[in-house]
């Protein structure tokens, strides 16, 4: 039987893997659609699977950190046996203090929400992107902090 910090930490490097297919679908349809512009058929141009292309990190960055937020969720009643909280940096910073993350684990994690937080909520102020594969292990090395069980 797979521990639960196990089952999660899957579920986060299976997103990352899920982008490697997706980003190698991208690239080929980029390439195809340069030599024959029907494989796009009526309705999609050249333009949307440009910008979905360009777009594609950033999608994914979404998806990767729903999976570790949705996975710290579960894990908070466990440890401080109360609802988790509504802000995420609050959840982050709860479990980071109550399990001893250090602080530098925390700081990365923080990185790729404030990063996610820019794409959802279409921010202004300038947050440095952080690659998928990046931004998985930083999430990964919090998970890690983790019991095995809960």
């Amino acid at each position: 039987m797979r521990r639960k910090r196990d089952r999660w930490l899957e579920r986060i490097r299976g997103v990352e893997l899920e982008f490697r297919a997706a980003r190698r679908a991208a690239d080929f349809l980029l390439a195809q659609a340069v030599s024959d512009p029907t494989i796009l058929g009526n309705e999609v141009k050249w333009e949307h699977v440009r910008r979905m292309s360009e777009r594609l990190d950033g999608t994914y960055i979404v998806r990767l950190f729903a999976e570790f937020e949705t996975g710290l969720r579960e894990f908070w009643p466990t440890a401080r046996g109360t609802e988790p909280p509504g802000r995420t940096v609050d959840l982050v910073d709860g479990i980071a203090a109550t399990r001893r993350i250090p602080d530098a684990i925390r700081l990365r994690t923080h990185e790729v929400r404030n990063y996610r937080n820019s794409l959802v909520h279409e921010r202004d102020d300038p947050v440095d992107p952080v690659a998928v594969d990046v931004a998985r292990g930083f999430l990964c090395r919090f998970f890690g902090h983790l019991p095995p069980d809960w």
